[in-house]
C-alpha cells in the first residue's frame, strides 16, 4: 500500500482513492476531529466530520453551526475498504486518537494526548501501529515534568497557605480541560471556586457527561477564582495571589505558576512511541524537528517533521 501524507488543512492521509483529513480547518472529504480545542476544530464545513459526543457538545457551545457524525470511542467505523477507530487520548473530555486500518496497515494520529492521570477525562488507550503521527508540544529533551501528583499537592498546599494568610487567589487555566482539572482538584480538597462565565458553560458540559464539579453560583462569593489564562493579572493588587496552571511554567513563561499540563513531557512522548512500536514516525504541532531527531537517534526509528517543506508531501511505499 502506498501512503501519502500532507500537512496544511490539518493532516491529510491519502491511499488509493481515499483522502482522510485529521483535525482540518475546513472539514471536507472524510474528516475526524480529535478534541474541542479551537486549534484542532474546523471553522468551515463542507462535509460533517466525525467526533465523540463530548467533543460535539463542547464545540457546539462555541460554534452553534457545528454539526458532526457523532461516534463512540473504541468502536470501528467501517468504510469501503478501510476502518477507523477513535480511542481515548487522555487530553481533555472527549479527546481521542484516530486509528486508521487499511490493507493490513495501521496509522495512528495522536491529536493532543497525555499519558499521566486526569481528574476529569478518560485515561489514554495505547495501541500499536505501523505509522505514528504524534504531537510534539513538549518535544525537547529538557521538558520534563514532575510527577503529576506532586504538582497537584503543591498547588493545593500553596492555595491553602494563601487563604490562611488572608489573600484571595486567582488560578489561570484554559477554558476546556485545565480549568475543569483545577476545579476538580480544589473540590477534592474541600474548596469551591468562583469561575468565569465561559468556563461555567464548558463545565456544565463536563457535568452532563458525569464529571462532578462544584463551583460557586454567579452571585456567590469565594476567595478562589478559576479564570481563563488571558485574564490573569499578576499585578492585580497586594491582596491577591495569582498562579498560571500550565506546562509552560517550566520555562518561566508566566511570572508564577505550576507545571500542570494536559500534554506529555519529552520522556512520556518517548515512552509512548516505544509502546506504539511504529516503523515510521511523523511529528507535528510543536518541536517537530527536535523530536524527530531524538526519536531517530535514541530509538533508531525513521522520523521526520511533517511540517517541514520537504515533508509536505511524503510518499511511503510498502514497509
Amino acid at each position: 500500500m502506498v501512503l501519502n501524507f500532507s500537512c496544511g488543512n490539518g493532516i491529510a492521509v491519502k491511499f488509493g482513492k481515499h483522502v482522510i483529513l485529521l483535525d482540518p480547518q475546513v472539514s471536507d472529504m472524510i474528516s475526524f476531529v480529535s478534541h474541542a480545542h479551537a486549534d484542532h476544530s474546523p471553522y468551515c464545513f463542507v462535509t460533517k466530520p466525525y467526533c465523540t459526543a463530548e467533543t460535539y457538545d463542547l464545540i457546539k457551545l462555541r460554534d452553534p453551526t457545528f454539526e458532526a457524525n457523532v461516534v463512540k470511542e473504541n468502536e470501528k467505523i467501517k468504510f469501503d475498504d478501510f476502518t477507523v477507530k477513535l480511542i481515548p487520548a487522555g487530553h481533555v473530555l472527549g479527546s481521542v486518537q484516530t486509528l486508521i486500518e487499511a490493507d493490513g496497515k495501521k496509522i495512528l494520529y495522536t491529536g493532543d494526548f497525555k499519558t499521566s492521570s486526569s481528574l476529569t477525562c478518560k485515561p489514554i488507550n495505547i495501541e500499536q501501529a505501523d505509522v505514528l503521527i504524534t504531537e510534539s508540544t513538549y518535544g525537547l529533551p529538557n521538558y520534563i515534568f514532575e510527577p503529576i501528583e506532586n504538582v497537584r499537592q503543591k498547588i493545593v498546599k500553596w492555595v491553602k497557605q494563601q487563604l490562611a494568610d488572608n489573600f484571595s487567589v486567582d488560578l489561570g487555566g484554559y477554558h476546556i480541560g485545565k480549568a475543569q482539572e483545577a476545579i476538580k482538584l480544589l473540590n477534592e480538597n474541600g474548596m469551591q471556586p468562583k469561575i468565569s462565565e465561559t468556563i461555567r458553560q464548558y463545565s456544565e458540559v463536563y457535568k452532563k457527561f458525569g464529571v462532578k464539579l462544584d463551583f460557586a453560583k454567579p452571585k456567590e462569593e469565594s476567595n478562589i477564582f478559576v479564570k481563563p489564562m488571558h485574564l490573569l493579572n499578576f499585578n492585580k493588587g497586594k491582596n491577591f495571589k495569582v498562579a498560571a496552571l500550565t506546562g509552560w511554567s517550566l520555562i518561566d513563561r508566566f511570572p508564577f505558576g505550576f507545571p500542570l499540563s494536559d500534554h506529555c513531557d519529552f520522556k512520556q512522548i518517548m515512552e509512548f512511541v516505544e509502546q506504539v512500536n511504529p516503523k515510521r514516525v511523523y511529528c507535528i504541532h510543536g518541536y517537530t524537528y527536535e523530536l524527530a531527531k531524538e526519536i531517530k537517534k535514541r530509538m533508531r526509528i525513521p522520523a521526520k517533521s511533517l511540517e517541514s517543506p520537504i515533508s509536505q508531501q511524503r510518499l511511503l511505499v510498502d514497509f
